[in-house]
């Protein structure tokens, strides 16, 4: 199972930071693997809340459903992706660092039915995509 942890700094405060996050139709602004980001849910964004991605990865495009299942406001949450292939576990965690925000991000891929075989081979992909998010993260938070 492919598990990924990055950590990037954004010259902003926790709190602005972690309403950007924590809104996960941002996703689309700021990752350059996701071409659509919707909120299904009704409400304020905490535990329960869902959206609806879509990425493309490599040239497909491949629908996933998040719940957030944990909620600590201007902190952490975590938030689960799934769908027939995957599931995704996203666990970001925010700290104040001098005049900006430490943001831990980790990602925890696990391959469901037949693309379990592919597993082994995932890491690198997951990795390269990893990287590219928090790259776009920085941009677009700086």
């Amino acid at each position: 199972m492919p598990k990924i942890s990055k950590t990037v700094l954004i010259p902003r405060p926790p709190d602005e930071v972690f309403d950007y996050l924590a809104n996960f139709e941002t996703t689309a602004e700021w990752d350059p693997g996701i071409v659509d980001a919707t909120k299904t849910s009704e409400g304020p964004v905490g535990v329960g809340s869902t959206f609806d991605l879509v990425s493309d990865f490599r040239g497909r495009k491949i629908p996933v459903t998040y719940e957030m299942t944990r909620y600590e406001p201007h902190r952490r949450f975590v938030i689960v992706g799934r769908n027939k292939q995957f599931t995704g576990t996203d666990d970001i965690r925010l700290t104040p660092e001098g005049d900006g925000t430490r943001v831990d991000y980790t990602a925890d891929f696990r391959m469901r039915g037949l693309a379990k075989l592919f597993e082994p081979f995932m890491g690198g992909i997951f990795e390269k995509l990893s990287v590219e998010a928090m790259e776009g993260l920085q941009r677009t938070l700086a």
